[in-house]
């Protein structure tokens, strides 16, 4: 990960968090009737543990289609995963107990929504 995008995520954590939880926890089967996460992911939820290389992948990319993200994600992200095993295998994501793969989509729209929120108050704050 770039420098730049590194700071950038460690500065804006908190809401990148807080918009996964809002748009993805909200909506995952994996969410508990407590409000804890009961992923079957032995190394707990793959969005958090890899938020910030999502960030990166998303401020790298710009596309209205979700094909390339995958593919960055699964070139980037996936391929650091503990989970991973040669040849693109991954036995969470092919038992579909993998939350990062099954909402991929939306955790994209939350880390994009918070990307828009910073564009307009930069664009508040920047003199006229």
């Amino acid at each position: 990960m770039g420098k730049k995008h590194r700071q950038h995520f460690l500065k804006y954590r908190s809401l990148y968090e807080e918009a996964i939880r809002r748009h993805v926890c909200a909506k995952c089967v994996d969410l508990g009737e407590d409000g804890f996460c009961r992923t079957k992911d032995p190394q707990g939820c793959g969005i958090f543990r890899n938020l910030l290389g999502l960030v990166e992948v998303a401020l790298n990319l710009h596309e209205l289609r979700l094909g390339p993200y995958i593919r960055a994600v699964r070139s980037h992200v996936c391929s650091q995963c503990v989970n991973s095993m040669p040849g693109e295998k991954c036995p969470i994501r092919e038992s579909l107990d993998c939350g990062l793969d099954r909402y991929l989509g939306l955790v994209f729209e939350a880390i994009e929504a918070v990307d828009r929120s910073l564009q307009k108050e930069k664009s508040k704050s920047s003199p006229s």
